[in-house]
């Protein structure tokens, strides 16, 4: 508490300051009247502002004095006007261009556009809402350039990765900062594991924000635009402004409710084409394989077959006999089953979202927020036993409040109050190789399902011994889990709870200075269990981890925003201020195996025990300032600069000032000869120059001491507990990483606002990147942590407005264009590579003078001329260097974005496109080496010759079976299961229809609409193997740094449904 007295006595000490307030009022509206609802006023040189209401009326206090209100909206020319003696001013905009857009920028300012800089993407409520999408990141896929946004995969919930011009760090978080309501937000993705154990489907925090509640998201990009945020902002910002966060800037509403209802049902997205014509086995042979390389199904009396076309049942097995013995001699018919096709069922999604705001008056308003969402994934539901419904889902209750008011003495307070209740379970999903989980004591339940065997009726076989709940499956020995028993008897789950909230206080203390405070706390409670049954073949004796974490962030912002209009021409302002932010994380957990009651799930049911706990704290303090000097309304010259404190560094390293510089020229109003130009109605020509850092984990300094209880027991029965000092080396000289940006960027407007480009260059290096460095165990430390690496980031974004049609029927389309290149300039000397993610010997690397994040693996090694070495029996020779197999970085991605509307009808769609990027797929080699799908359908005893050269450098000529080939060629090296992730996505379609106000004139309601909508309809992964239907969006490795692998951790789903809304 005592941190916070300096702040209260600065709000409190500016109140003694009142100065003279008076209201300005009117109207805004076009050249034939009609209202301009949500046209915006400003208050020249300051961020007081205000927007039209739905009549057009306006109202806006304004400290004596005061002397120009700017009014401009979309499409129409701004116009600016001297305030004088009265206190009603009614506007009337001329359609041609808007020059006095106002966007949010660094710490919640808003400023006009075009003063900036720098570019900003802004997202509108309209963009976002009416979708059956939940998770907040997603819906902004594809809407903005520069923003690369990845999901983990289509299991409802899991996570989803942002990444803003380029990957700019090796060991550190590369994700956005997102600020809601003006305070930093946690969007940690949390797990257990690792993502090997299932921790590719961990939730990110965002996912706890209600897209029924955005009023609008501002994108920073660049460093010039994130520098007030400091270390925090060095990977970009997404701000958020709530409903609730914006409440009280149309000031003439009265009380309104907005109700809405979304249904919709998911659906996986991406199920191979099977062949129906060979079943389980190898060389033609039938056999309990994995693979589908028997015979065909019309075969009789012969490989395996019988006369009468029938095989042993799968579960005539000596390990089920007991459990099954009707099938003990039961004949089995051999023919296609139509198993993982249908595995997968429709879930449910239902989104419930009411609204409620009132204008109380005389400068107070309030603000209610509440949804409810139920969203079910595509995974069967339970079985009864286990009491049905959905075994994936997402249930989340989202309460939000805010209020504002301006008290008597001039003092304004404004506060948000948000709190969220989510439970999610879903099932597991360990990586897997193409036999099951990689490793023992994983489970996953999508590393079984898709290669099921053409000739095993997955769905009608019994998965579970009546007698002990053990699995039950086709596989001789038990040596594979049985899909449906995982599904039943293994399950992660998640409940979070969590509160954050803000209050701010702000006062005018001259007509030139505002004191603003504000705090916010954003605090959450994440229990997480993890839950296996004894009895399955990949956890035998049964698992359960349980954990809880609790993450607090105390943020305070103090700032002084001054601002003179020093003549007609010249006009500067600014802020100064502070910040002081503090996150404590605590975790504990426990750790049991060998469960002793079946399906009991309480840890004293286990046998063995491991509890763990830790506690991590994290403090910065910043200071920073501004200033803009504008020169008649075309030049601005913007000057930016914060110093920051940290705690995970020692004294001396832990102070940097990072600067910032940009300035935007505006041609069009400088040259009188551009002005009023029919083709050339706006240019603008900007540049900046920004810096940041990045910081270590805390405790990466100092040698750490780490405590071991029941290390040793002796044979008379003593415990021996140890101290030891933990195997890293600190490095107190370690510092922080360095940022730094050059961007340019030009925004141009033509043909009367019917054509607009916005293009960004940029040029960003990130030097003394922090990395571990392994040293001799001699040392008594095998690692230590060094500033060595640099990576830089070049890249170009590309935003195109066009309106082809323009009237009663308007069409509007967005092309945003994104390219950028990460190079690895240079590592530490000696070091050739450093891993980034995955495998040491399969996974992301760093490299010198390559791109971030090449895939390394083992290659097909080459023959004399350069060709693919063939052995003696016609199958590729494998390299056993590690060897760089693929480049998971796209080319460039291109979006396509239209709405076409006519009076109240809308019609809407998104395309995505991205060229290049290699992505390792599991589940394609899987798919192609077992022989399921229809690329494998073909004459399978014809021989053949796989192109590549012998050792002695002459063609190949050795003839082969299909299988082998197939087998040796996808499941040897791993060069053979990379592909390139080209592909062409159908993102979005939506088309909705709003109520003409006439008919709802003696009706409670002011609107009425209905909207359908669809996501990710159709795709076409171009080169893929067509039969295979594989989706490349998927991120194996989970949320963080890594990119381009598929391990099975599950398909991507489809979205389509309906929302109807209403406002009265």
């Amino acid at each position: 508490m005592k941190k916070l007295y300096l702040p209260i006595f600065l709000v409190l000490f500016v109140v003694g300051f009142a100065s003279a307030q008076r209201t300005i009022s009117g109207t805004i509206t076009n050249e034939d009247g009609e209202p301009l609802i949500g046209a915006s006023v400003l208050l020249r040189g300051t961020t007081v502002g205000t927007i039209a209401d739905f009549d057009g009326t306006y109202s806006l206090e304004v400290p004596e004095g005061s002397q120009t209100l700017q009014f401009s909206f979309t499409g129409y020319s701004e116009k600016s006007v001297v305030t004088g003696v009265s206190n009603v001013i009614d506007v009337v905009l001329s359609e041609g261009i808007d020059l006095g857009e106002v966007v949010v920028t660094g710490l919640g300012i808003k400023r006009e556009k075009k003063a900036l800089g720098y570019g900003v993407s802004t997202i509108a409520t309209a963009d976002i809402e009416a979708r059956p999408q939940a998770d907040i990141a997603r819906l902004l896929r594809g809407k903005a350039t520069g923003v690369d946004i990845t999901q983990t995969s289509g299991i409802a919930g899991s996570g989803t990765n942002v990444i803003i011009r380029g990957y700019s760090s090796i060991s550190g978080s590369n994700q956005p900062l997102f600020v809601v309501d003006g305070v930093p937000f946690n969007t940690s993705t949390n797990n257990d594991r690792g993502f090997t154990g299932g921790g590719a489907t961990a939730s990110s925090r965002f996912l706890d924000l209600d897209p029924n509640n955005i009023a609008e998201i501002s994108i920073l990009k660049g460093l010039s635009a994130t520098v007030l945020y400091g270390e925090a902002g060095r990977n970009g910002v997404i701000l958020v402004t709530t409903k609730n966060g914006s409440i009280g800037g149309e000031t003439d509403k009265k009380f309104e409710v907005s109700v809405s209802q979304t249904v919709a049902q998911t659906e996986v997205s991406n199920i191979p084409d099977y062949q129906n014509t060979y079943g389980n086995g190898f060389s033609g042979d039938f056999g309990w394989f994995f693979s589908n390389w028997g015979p065909a199904f019309d075969v009789r009396g012969s490989n395996g077959i019988g006369e009468d076309g029938t095989i042993a049942h799968p579960l005539d097995q000596p390990q089920y006999n007991d459990d099954f013995p009707e099938f003990i001699g039961a004949p089995y018919q051999y023919k296609a089953y139509p198993s993982a096709e249908n595995f997968f069922e429709p879930g449910l999604t239902s989104n419930t979202s009411v609204s409620i705001q009132n204008n109380l008056g005389g400068g107070s308003a309030i603000s209610a927020t509440y949804s409810y969402l139920s969203d079910e994934g595509f995974t069967p539901d339970l079985d009864e036993q286990r009491g049905g419904g959905a075994s994936n889902f997402l249930k989340k209750h989202n309460l939000g409040l805010g209020a504002t008011t301006k008290l008597a003495n001039g003092l304004s307070i404004k506060a948000t109050f948000n709190y969220i209740d989510s439970d999610r379970r879903n099932p597991p999903a360990a990586t897997a190789g193409g036999s099951g989980p990689q490793f023992a004591g994983d489970a996953s339940l999508f590393s079984d399902v898709l290669y099921t065997p053409r000739s095993v009726d997955l769905l009608n076989l019994h998965y579970q011994s009546p007698i002990d709940g053990s699995q039950a499956y086709y596989r001789r020995g038990s040596a594979i889990t049985n899909p449906l028993w995982t599904l039943n008897n293994v399950s992660e789950n998640e409940d979070i709870r969590r509160f954050f909230s803000t209050i701010q206080a702000d006062y005018q203390i001259t007509p030139w200075l505002t004191a603003m405070y504000r705090f916010g706390s954003d605090q959450y409670t994440q229990k997480q269990q993890y839950l296996v049954n004894k009895g399955g073949q990949q956890i035998p004796d049964g698992l359960m981890v349980t954990s809880e974490r609790l993450n607090r962030i105390a943020d305070h912002v103090l700032n002084l925003t001054w601002q003179f209009e020093l003549n007609e021409d010249w006009v500067i302002d600014g802020v100064v201020g502070s910040n002081l932010r503090r996150e404590v994380q605590d975790y504990a957990g426990a750790f049991s195996t060998e469960q002793f009651v079946f399906n009991l799930f309480t840890h004293n049911n286990y046998i063995s025990h491991n509890a763990f706990s830790a506690t991590v704290e994290e403090n910065n303090v910043g200071v920073y300032g501004t200033a803009t000097v504008a020169f008649r309304s075309f030049a601005y010259l913007n000057l930016q600069a914060r110093n920051d404190w940290t705690s995970t560094l020692e004294s001396g390293n832990n102070s940097v000032l990072y600067p910032s510089v940009s300035l935007a020229l505006i041609p069009t109003e400088m040259f009188g000869g551009l002005q009023n130009n029919a083709i050339l109605n706006y240019l603008k020509i900007r540049g900046g120059y920004g810096t940041s850092a990045g910081y270590p984990d805390p405790y990466q300094t100092r040698n750490v001491l780490e405590t071991n209880t029941n290390v040793f027991v002796t044979t008379a029965g003593q415990i021996l507990n140890a101290n030891s000092v933990s195997n890293r080396l600190g490095n107190p000289n370690l510092q922080a990483e360095i940022l730094k940006e050059l961007e340019v960027g030009i925004e141009a407007r033509f043909l009367q606002n019917r054509v607009g480009i916005d293009l960004n260059l940029y040029d960003k290096t990130s030097s003394d990147l922090i990395i571990d460095l392994d040293l001799d165990p001699a040392t008594g430390y095998t690692n230590t942590t060094v500033n060595a690496a640099q990576i830089s980031n070049k890249g170009i974004e590309l935003g195109v407005n066009i309106t082809p049609v323009q009237g009663n029927l308007t069409w509007d389309l967005t092309l945003n264009f994104t390219s950028n290149e990460g190079i690895v300039d240079k590592i530490f000397e000696g070091v050739d590579q450093v891993n980034i993610a995955g495998f040491t010997n399969q996974g992301n690397f760093a490299v010198p003078g390559e791109p971030y994040g090449v895939i390394k693996g083992t290659a097909f090694a080459r023959g004399p001329n350069g060709g693919i070495l063939v052995n003696n029996v016609g199958s590729y020779v494998v390299s056993p260097d590690l060897q760089t197999i693929g480049n998971p970085n796209p080319n460039y991605t291109l979006n396509w974005i239209n709405d076409i509307s006519y009076k109240g009808l809308s019609l809407g769609w998104q395309w995505d496109y991205q060229d290049g990027g290699d992505i390792y797929s599991v589940t394609t080699a899987t798919m192609l080496a077992r022989g399921n799908t229809v690329d494998t359908d073909v004459d399978r005893f014809l021989p053949l010759i796989l192109p590549g050269e012998l050792a002695d450098g002459s063609p190949n000529n050795i003839q082969t079976y299909i299988g082998d080939a197939f087998f040796d060629g996808y499941f040897g090296a791993d060069e053979g299961a990379v592909f390139d992730g080209t592909l062409i996505r159908l993102r979005q379609v939506s088309l909705s229809y709003v109520l003409p106000e006439r008919l709802l004139s003696k009706t409670p309601f002011g609107r009425i609409g209905i909207t359908f909508s669809g996501e990710n309809l159709w795709y076409d992964a171009v080169n893929f193997p067509e039969g295979v239907n594989f989706d490349p969006e998927v991120l194996s490795l989970g949320v963080g740094n890594g990119r381009g692998f598929d391990y099975f951790t599950g398909p991507t789903a489809k979205k389509y449904g309906v929302t109807l809304n209403a406002t009265f």
